[in-house]
Parts: C-alpha cells; structure tokens; sequence
C-alpha cells in the first residue's frame, strides 16, 4: 500500500505517461506523525488489541494533528483489523524472529490493563529456548501451576510479546544474554516437513579432449546422485558412469538406499548399498540394513567434518577425488593453486585419494587423511549405530560374508561420554570400549579395540589404540583442529583386513597397519585476519613390517592492501602404497591484484612453483564479465622447465538451471580442451524444473504464473515458465528463509509476503508457495456523491470483499486490479458505497493510470 498525494483532475479517466520519478511520496513532516500515530496505535498485537466485551470502553485516538489532509479521517478500520478476543488459538510460535513451534496457546485478558494476551506457561518458556537456569536464579519463578501465566516483561528486562492477528504469529523477542545456547536454532519436531513427492537427477559431467603428437585421448566422466521422494520415504542412489578413448566403459553404482526418520528415536532407518558409521571401527559398505542416530535433530548439533583438498596445477588440469575405489569429485582446474570443499565423503575415515591429470597427460597422486572427530555425547543423550547385512565393498573379488556391527554412545556428565561397540563376522570379532571428555582446551576421547580373525592358514588376535583430539575456538580465530593418532599390534585386523586375507588366490599382504598420525590445523592471525592465516595438513602412516607414506602441507595468506598472497609447501613420501618409492617437495607462491577501483574488477595474478626436477611460472587475469555478471572468466600464460611455454583459456557461468564451464589449453606437443556441466533435473506435481546442483536437502520455490522471480541469497536461480524454482540447499530440522527478489517485478505483479520459512527433515524436498498477484497499477481518486473527498483510512474492496486499498489523506487510493473493468465496495466510519471502473487498452509506457471515482450509496 502506498499513501500517494492527490491532486483535483477532471472526472473521467486520466492516463499518467511514465515519470522520470515515481509518484511522490507524502513529504516527511506529514509522514512521520502519521507513522508514529498508526504503528504506536494499531492493535497488531494482542498486547494492544481492544476490548471487544460491550462493557468496555474503545479506545479512541485524537487525530487532529494530521494537518493538510483533504478529507476527514477514518481509522477505525485499521484499529480495529487486528484485534482478538479471549479464547484459544492454533498460532505459530516465533523466538527472536525464528520459527520453533505450532501449538494451540490460550489468550486471556489481564484484569489490570484490559489487554488480551497469550498465556505464557513454563512449557512455553521453554520451547522459546529461554535459558531456564539462568531466569530460576533470579527467583522470579516463583512455585505455580504447570500451566500458570508468566508476564515475559517482568521475568525478563526488555523481552515482548506481540501477536499478529492476519498471520497467527505469537512473536516473542527476547535478549540474547537470556537465550539457551544449546537450543539456538532448534525447531518443535511438530514442524518438520516431509516435504512434497519429487524425482530429482544430479549430475556432475566433466569431459576432456586431448591431443598431443602421438595420439588424440577423449575421456568423459558423469557423477550421478539420484532421488525420490514419496511421502516421508527417500530413495536414493549414487553412481558414477566413465569413458574414455581405447577403454572400456565402466558404470559403478555406490550407494543405492531408502531412508526413512525415525522421529521417536531421533534416528534415521536405512535399507540397501550403505555404509556403516565410523565412530569407533572403519567404515565399510556393505548391504543390508541400518538404523542410527541423527544428530541433526537435536538442539545445537554436532556438524559433520568433510576435508578441504587443496594442491597446485601446472597447467590446465584434472582433479579426480577417490573414497575407497569410488570416484566421489571430479572437475577441471586451471593452472595455480586450487581449493576444494564441497565433496561428499562416502564413510567417516576412508583416506581420499587425489589425482591430478594435468593437460599433458601426467599424473601425480597423493592421498588426504580423513578421519573421525573425537566422540562426545551430551548428558543424558544415547547416540546410537545398528548395521546388519551382507559385506559389499567395491573392489573386485572379494568374499561377501554376513556381519552386524553396532555402537553405543552415552553422555554420562556434561564433560563425560562413554561409547562401547561390537562387530562380528564368520571368524571374525571385534569389541571396543571408549571415553571422551570435554576439557577447556578441546575435546579428547580414547578408546581401545580388540579383534580376533580366523582365516585359511592362521589365527591372529590383536588390539588397536586410538586417540582423538579437536578444538573449534569460538573465542579465537582458529576455525577447526583435528589431532589423531592410532597405534596397532601386529595381530589386529579390521573386518575389511580379514575379508581381504579369506581371498587365498590374492598375493598375502606384506605388513599391517603399526602406527598413524593426522593433524590438521586452520588459525587466522590476529583481529579479523588482521596478519593473515596460516595452515597445516600432516599424515603419517607406518606399518608392520614394511615403509609407509608420510605428507606435510602447510600454507600461509595474507593481504597487503588490495594485493594478496598465499605462500605453501607440500612434501610427500609414499613407499609400498603407490608403486615405487617417491618422495617430492613442491612451493608455490602466489599474488594476485586488481586492475582497477571498482568492487568487481578484473583482477591480475603471478604463481611460481618448484619441485623435483621441475620450476614454473604462470602469470594471468581473471574476473567477471560484467559488474553485475555471473559469468567469470580467466585467461593465463606460463612457462615450465620441462613442459615449456602453455596458454589457457576458461570461462564459467552460473545460470538458473546449470553451472557451466569450458577451457581450453596449448603448451608444446599438445592441445587440450574441457567442458565442466553441474546441475540438477527436478520433476514434481507442478512440472520438471531444471536447477543448480542440489544438496541432500532442497527446497521448491513456487510463485504461481510468475516466471523470471529470483531467489535471494542464490545467484542465478529464479522461477521457470510453471512458476518453479528450484532453491539448491536447505538445513534440515531447522528454520531456513526463502526471499525473493522482487527489485525486478515490475509495478503489475505484488507480492504478498516475498519471505517464507521452511523447516524440511532430512532429504526432503520442502515447498515455499508465495501468493502472487498481477494485473494493472491503477490510483482512484474517490468521491462521494456530493463530490467531497472520501476520508483518510476509507477501506476499498472488490466484489467478493478483499481489501484491495486503504484511502490516503489526499482522499486516493493506490491499487492494483486485476480486471479491466469491475464494481467497487468503499467503506468507512458506517457508510459505504459502490462504484464501477473501467480501463482503457493498456499503454505500455504507462507507469501508472489514474481513475476518478464518485461513489453512490450503496443499498441497503
């Protein structure tokens, strides 16, 4: 609704041509005691809602300082819109703006001060996530009845309440200092939302064209992660399909599941090609069932750990990212450093391999420790793990016996937790106990494991210990460390060490796993980076009876002005893993500067690096298209000591259904060219909606008829021809805020609310239906029947009687029609009346139309 000053036209209709600026706006010494007046007065809450009892008094306003009006003024229809009367309601339940329950909530009047207000009871105190403790200490809480009414005000300084009529919100703000901080972020289990059924293809396509002087190579690798969803079930499948020239094609699926919550336990049931959780043995595939812990739906949960992959390319290259045998990521990269962190790690500890193809065709591997972080459980909370199948790994040849493993977790104090597991086969068991405690300094846990395998030619037991260590510092700017450290006896084996010794036809293994230590380390330096940020990747790994491979990364960056930096230096060993013994030392320094003031700017950048046998240097510029662009581009040049002089080219763009991406490289004796596809295909009631990659959790944008509406906080995606878009990532079990970008709607489409709230469970595919409107802008310039100004606050409304507009003190109205021609409903005070308007042929160059109106009686 806009408040538009009016001005006297001849009756009949007058077409405003397009201003150079929109209407005015009423000036602010006018508008700001109107403000004041209305927000201070109106009832939106029901804190300030009227008494409707007959015994009680109105309550009146004193309008005479709206000065310069031409009309009378109304404003009983806005005082009286949102009020409500005693009884009960179904509302939504809102702490500080967030969504965390639905419930029915009683409303009584205060005999005090005649106001009618929610009934606040402990339960509800604390569902809103109030910390309890904290407000008993203040000994306010004083003994009462379960369901007695707390005032939020005098328990807590500067807490309110206040109820929105039109959209059944109980809205309670309350100071942070007074929040609980293990319920931030949670959301009543009433409110999860299996979401809508929907079939969903992601694919991830990368193929590569190579040509040197000896042979041309074509190779094409496609990731697939599959979905449907029907009711509160998800099916789900991984898998991935690759080709390349001279080769056989290969097709291997990883995981192909259905998966089900299981809200009473807090769990997730799973069924099909899965793999058993990590906390205290390694993860295996295997198929068969699972029933585990969520800690996704619980207040204030742990997050899952996936590693950042980080190395340097010499030219334009190829990353592949392997997890037990199974190719999770795969992706081109141009030459200089690169950083990746949106993998998805099958297991909780299976080591990741990477594998850097560069465009000549060399390779160089190395492998990424991943492990578990250290185990903690919350008081009184059990954290659970039952698997039970057929083993199914995916390398070749190997036996497939029957097994169950299970863990148990329990937090015993706040700082104590204890976990103890089982795993059994043919011949094989396993039995592990462990603690872990919350300290000042970092969460610490231990644990023990005994195995005992029994295969063709000898009998082996032995035990397995392993130490755990990680510290996220809020109060620092160190952003994670992990510290892990393992240390086996000759004897023990892991059930995929004894499924790989039933296979007598497999050459024995020469030496089992004796030792293993992972750190990982990210710090910022300083005030908000203010000396930059140093990292540190390290691994080593022994065995019994054989070398090992140890690998040493660390990096240092850092800005000086608009320049950046970033120093690093990996060094590898690898001895009995990988072929032949190797051991390397790479540094690489990098800048990088803009070419120009503007926020977007093209930026330039020089690397250098050296290894074994090997120095190069790559000088190059890149940004954005445009200011406003999605498109980014690079452009480079470099010269090596063994490969010579090489060139490349890429260019990247993000669109509403694809993130794509093509390069091209030459250097001497070959030539290469790429093609990176990322996104999605999502089929629905409501149509197939092609989409940006997607996460394990979405979500569905509806604006019905509305194509082109672009989604906040997600570049490029917007509504297709059905009025879906697709919202690539939603957290589940929490509050996620869907906005739209309304900049770009234009005048003849209103939005009713552009901000929606979806709480999803986990993989389910949510709808935000938003209520559109389109039609013609049109402002009425009301008249009664003697030609007077209708009053300020007048209530105009169609036939059916929505409210389409609320008359301005110029006696206008702002409104947009949906019809051409229609008969209106004015109201105010206790008249009323009708009139009927007309439009002429739509003028494109029109902003908007104005429409004198002389309203008649209406009859009785």
């Amino acid at each position: 609704m806009s408040l538009l000053t009016g001005s006297k036209h001849d009756h009949g209709v007058n077409q405003q041509k397009r201003p150079a600026t929109p209407p005015t706006l009423l000036h602010p010494s006018t508008l700001c005691p109107l403000l004041i007046a209305i927000v201070s007065c109106l009832p939106t809450t029901a804190g300030a809602a009227t008494p409707a009892a007959s015994d009680i008094e109105q309550e009146q306003f004193n309008t005479s300082f709206l000065q310069g009006a031409q009309s009378s003024v109304d404003l009983q229809l806005l005082l009286s819109a949102n009020s409500v009367l005693p009884g009960n309601y179904r509302v939504d339940l809102y702490s500080n703006e967030v969504l965390v329950g639905r419930r029915d909530i009683e409303f009584r009047r205060t005999p005090s001060t005649g106001k009618v207000e929610a009934c606040l009871t402990l339960d509800l105190l604390r569902q809103l996530g109030i910390d309890m403790k904290k407000l008993e200490a203040t000994n306010k809480l004083t003994p009462a009845e379960p369901e007695a009414c707390y005032d939020l005000s005098a328990l807590i300084d500067k807490a309110t309440q206040r109820y929105d009529v039109s959209r059944l919100r109980l809205m309670v703000s309350v100071p942070q200092v007074a929040m609980q901080r293990g319920m931030r972020g949670y959301v009543d289990p009433a409110l999860w939302d299996d979401g809508v059924s929907a079939a969903f293809i992601n694919y991830q396509l990368s193929s590569n064209r190579n040509s040197t002087d000896t042979a041309t190579t074509l190779s094409n690798n496609l990731g697939l992660r599959n979905g449907i969803n029907l009711g509160a079930w998800r099916l789900r499948n991984e898998s991935n399909f690759s080709s390349s020239t001279d080769q056989p094609n290969k097709f291997k699926s990883n995981r192909s599941y259905v998966q089900h919550d299981v809200t009473a336990l807090k769990g997730q049931f799973s069924a099909g090609d899965i793999f058993s959780d990590a906390d205290l043995f390694d993860s295996v595939r295997y198929r068969g069932l699972k029933l585990a812990s969520d800690e996704g739906m619980r207040a204030d949960s742990e997050r899952g750990y996936a590693p950042i992959i980080r190395g340097v390319a010499q030219t334009s290259a190829t990353v592949e990212i392997r997890q037990n045998n199974y190719i999770l990521y795969t992706a081109n990269v141009p030459p200089g450093p690169f950083e990746i962190s949106d993998i998805y790690p099958s297991g909780s500890n299976g080591d990741l391999q990477v594998t850097i193809i560069e465009a000549d065709g060399s390779r160089r591997v190395s492998v990424q420790a991943f492990s578990s972080l250290p185990i903690m459980v919350r008081e009184g909370q059990l954290k659970y793990s039952v698997s039970a199948g057929k083993y199914n790994s995916n390398s070749e040849g190997l036996a497939s016996p029957k097994f169950v493993s299970s863990t148990l977790a329990y937090g015993i104090s706040s700082n104590l937790s204890g976990i103890v597991g089982v795993q059994a086969s043919d011949n094989f068991q396993a039995l592990a106990l462990g603690a872990g405690r919350n300290t000042a300094i970092g969460a610490v846990s231990v644990d023990l494991t005994h195995s005992s395998s029994r295969t063709p030619g000898q009998s082996v037991r032995g035990n397995s210990l392993r130490a755990l260590y990680a510290k996220t510092f809020t109060g620092t700017d160190t952003s994670f460390t992990l510290a892990a450290y393992r240390y086996s006896t000759e004897g023990y084996r892991t059930l995929t060490n004894h499924v790989e010794e039933l296979d007598t036809d497999s050459p024995k293994r020469t030496g089992n796993s004796k030792t293993r230590t992972d750190l990982t380390i990210n710090q910022s330096l300083g005030r908000n980076q203010q000396y930059g940020s140093v990292y540190l990747n390290a691994s080593d790994q022994r065995y019994w009876g054989r070398g090992g491979s140890q690998s040493l990364s660390a990096g240092y960056s850092n800005y000086w002005g608009e320049l950046s930096y970033n120093l690093g230096a990996t060094y590898s060993k690898d001895v009995g893993d990988y072929g032949p013994s190797n051991n390397d030392t790479l540094v690489n320094l990098s800048v990088s500067f803009p070419l120009g003031s503007k926020p977007r700017a093209p930026r330039a950048f020089v690397s250098a690096s050296t290894q074994k046998n090997s120095d190069s240097t790559q000088v190059g510029i890149n940004g954005y298209l445009s200011q406003d662009s999605d498109t980014y581009y690079s452009l480079q040049g470099g010269n090596s000591s063994t490969g010579g002089s090489s060139a490349s080219a890429n260019i990247t763009t993000r669109t509403s259904v694809a993130d794509i991406g093509v390069g091209y490289s030459q250097g001497r004796g070959y030539n290469s060219q790429n093609l990176n596809l990322a996104g999605s295909v999502v089929a629905h009631a409501g149509g197939i909606n092609l989409g940006q990659t997607v996460g394990e959790t979405f979500a569905l944008a509806e604006v019905p008829g509305v194509a082109g509406v672009k989604i906040g906080s997600y570049s490029g995606a917007q509504t297709g021809a059905n009025g879906f878009a697709v919202v690539p990532n939603a957290q589940p079990y929490r509050v996620n805020w869907i906005s739209l970008d309304t900049r770009d709607l234009g005048a003849d489409i209103e939005m009713d609310n552009a901000t929606r709230q979806v709480v999803p469970r986990r993989g389910a595919v949510v709808l935000a239906r938003y209520a559109s409107k389109s039609g013609r802008r049109v402002q009425f310039e009301l008249f009664d029947a003697q030609h007077q100004r209708i009053p300020f606050g007048a209530s105009v409304e169609d036939q059916a009687g929505k409210q389409l507009a609320i008359s301005d003190p110029g006696g206008n109205a702002l409104a947009l029609v949906e019809k051409d021609s229609a008969t209106l409903l004015i109201k105010w005070n206790d008249q009323q009346c009708t009139t009927s308007y007309a439009l002429p042929e739509r003028n494109p160059a029109l902003n908007y139309e104005r429409v004198p109106l002389v309203c008649q009686p209406a009859l009785p």
